[in-house]
């Protein structure tokens, strides 16, 4: 078996940004099929949702998606086999297993939505509300190189549904700030005049990948969201969640798990330090049906 690794190219720039881009991962018939089982997730009125799919806010009306500018729907990647492929996808598996040392567990998979909101609260010191892993509960993530390998124990992929153009907004980045020694100050960046993204600044940079990408970030980069510009369409992504095996505790309903393929039951499962998960002697999972 030829197990595949991050490539040179990939560990270094995830080493000095904290954030990969990996482009056109998922194209044509592939892309259509994924995008067209997140729509019947979108749309499915809510009394009609399979058990355990819910979304934040709740309740939300098929029509008058206009009226929730940010919706998250829960436990989206089990909606569809195509979606749930996702979590082990070529692109990215090789990557996974890498940054978990070979053992990883899936920890969420939600569906974000979001249309232009122009009511969005306007803020004074956190503009685009940037946050990070070290700012509150999570003072435990770690990222460390060693071996020629890196380790980080707490990773966001984000599938993406659909385009994000120069301009449109979503999400930005602090570049190599998943390093970082110090607190971020609260005036690192200066609202805008609208109150509510901040003015253009250098320090930050506002990520645009196609419809088919996907990002990877450590949670340790600080991150935010712009607000959505695009009043004709909305931003739509799979936000996939990772940790090492044998950190925390399986959190996904069991109407959920009971879903899903037993490759992927595998991967959300927890497990003890040292084991080695069958799907990591792969190099791409094909799900079982």
């Amino acid at each position: 078996i030829s197990l595949k690794k991050m490539t040179p190219e990939q560990r270094y720039l995830f080493d000095i940004t904290g954030y990969l881009h990996i482009k056109g991962a998922v194209t044509g018939k592939d892309l259509e099929k994924v995008q067209e089982a997140a729509t019947r997730y979108i749309y499915c009125p809510p009394d009609e949702r399979p058990p355990g799919f819910v979304t934040k806010p709740p309740d939300l009306p098929v029509e008058g998606l206009g009226n929730r500018p940010q919706v998250g729907y829960q436990h989206g990647f089990a909606f569809d086999k195509s979606l749930e492929a996702l979590t082990m996808h070529p692109a990215i598996w090789p990557i996974i297993k890498e940054l978990t040392a070979d053992m990883p567990r899936f920890v969420s998979g939600n569906m974000g939505y979001q249309q232009h909101n122009p009511d969005r609260q306007k803020v004074e010191k956190n503009p685009a509300g940037l946050h990070c892993a070290r700012e509150g509960r999570y003072w435990y993530t770690r990222y460390q190189v060693k071996d020629g390998r890196i380790f980080c124990n707490d990773l966001v992929f984000f599938f993406y549904l659909t385009d994000v153009n120069p301009g449109d907004g979503g999400l930005i980045v602090i570049p190599g700030s998943h390093k970082s020694q110090f607190e971020r100050p609260d005036e690192l960046l200066t609202p805008g005049s609208d109150g509510i993204d901040p003015e253009p600044d250098p320090v930050f940079t506002n990520l645009t990948p196609k419809a088919g990408d996907f990002l990877c970030i450590s949670e340790l980069l600080t991150h935010g969201v712009l607000q959505w510009k695009p009043t004709d369409r909305s931003r739509q992504m799979l936000i996939l969640r990772y940790r090492p095996q044998y950190e925390g505790n399986v959190s996904m309903p069991p109407e959920i798990i009971d879903r899903l393929s037993p490759e992927t039951q595998e991967l959300v499962s927890t497990a003890s330090y040292g084991h080695i998960k069958n799907i990591i002697n792969q190099d791409s999972v094909t799900l079982s049906v």
